[in-house]
């Protein structure tokens, strides 16, 4: 079957989707540098000269695809936390909201180590335009939950969970020989669930919000 290109708006939409679904599973399986355009065009309907129809640049893509990630990051903020919670509860439901988006978590690994030397202007300019609902969100919700604290903390929150966020996935996949050096030497008395330590962090990055 040939490769087909998108002639209707809705088709150009179902496309782009393709190309992220593929460059998803991509993400989750290969080396970030070891993705290009013509390896996510492999596993798409879409030839590889037509890939630059819909994308320019391989960073365009997974830039694209960090902002689905954030819109469903927003969407679960917005259901789970519409009522206030305790700050133990507000700590271990967002934990585990996170946990249940690992790409995401991969996507933010990267942020510092790569993207942020491979960004254009143009695509820096449209990620943040377009993650203002989540960061919304997030003002919302932690002026609902911690109706106490003053703009101030929810800022300083707000910064600490973005660099926090960036470290959890290497949390989650530390390489086995590394844990079992580390298991060896009685490093730390046990290593917890990347979840577990997730939640412990949020409780102490949220002690200022009471």
């Amino acid at each position: 079957m040939g490769k087909i290109r998108a002639r209707t708006d809705a088709e150009l939409a179902a496309r782009k989707q393709e190309i992220l679904d593929a460059a998803a599973r991509q993400l989750m399986t290969t080396d970030y540098d070891v993705i290009t355009l013509a390896t996510i065009a492999e596993e798409t309907s879409i030839s590889r000269t037509s890939m630059y129809t819909y994308y320019e640049t391989k960073e365009a893509v997974f830039v694209d695809l960090l902002i689905q990630e954030y819109r469903r990051l927003e969407q679960k903020l917005r259901s789970e936390f519409c009522a206030p919670l305790t700050r133990d509860a507000f700590c271990r439901n967002l934990s585990h909201i996170l946990w249940e988006q690992p790409i995401l978590l991969k996507l933010l690994s990267l942020q510092l180590s790569v993207w942020d030397h491979r960004y254009d202007d143009k695509l820096v300019k449209r990620f943040v335009e377009e993650t203002q609902p989540y960061m919304q969100a997030l003002d919302d919700i932690l002026e609902l939950q911690f109706p106490g604290s003053d703009k101030k903390a929810r800022n300083r929150f707000k910064l600490q969970f973005s660099v926090y966020c960036n470290s959890l996935y290497a949390i989650e996949h530390l390489p086995a020989s590394q844990i079992d050096a580390m298991n060896k030497r009685s490093f730390f008395e046990e290593i917890p669930s990347g979840e577990q330590i997730c939640y412990d962090g949020l409780m102490l990055l949220s002690v200022g919000l009471e």
